[in-house]
């Protein structure tokens, strides 16, 4: 996460833990309080041209996310996911300490 350069953060956790903790700058995308269509469209104001990096707070539902941005958006030119507990303290502590 450090060294990707314009790297777009997409938190695809319920709104409540994005509220609670997430990575500055992130931006939500809660899959599993929208339907296929309004998923589909946030996937699609995701900014082209960056590398992106999705992740939940557990790993476990953003492989989905990961599958389907991957089909959608061609045009990013590179995608990940975290399959893990994301590491908010370490990077924001990071990335604060950049500016």
């Amino acid at each position: 996460m450090q060294k990707t350069d314009n790297l777009v953060i997409v938190d695809v956790a319920a709104t409540k833990w994005y509220d609670e903790e997430h990575f500055k700058g992130a931006i939500n995308i809660p899959i599993e309080e929208l339907d296929g269509e309004s998923e589909d469209s946030l996937y699609m104001e995701i900014p082209e041209g960056r590398p992106v990096l999705l992740h939940c707070r557990r790993g476990v539902i953003v492989p989905g996310a990961y599958r389907r941005v991957k089909e959608l958006r061609p045009d990013i030119p590179e995608i990940a996911y975290i399959a893990g507990v994301p590491p908010f303290e370490a990077y924001n502590g990071w990335l604060a300490g950049r500016k």
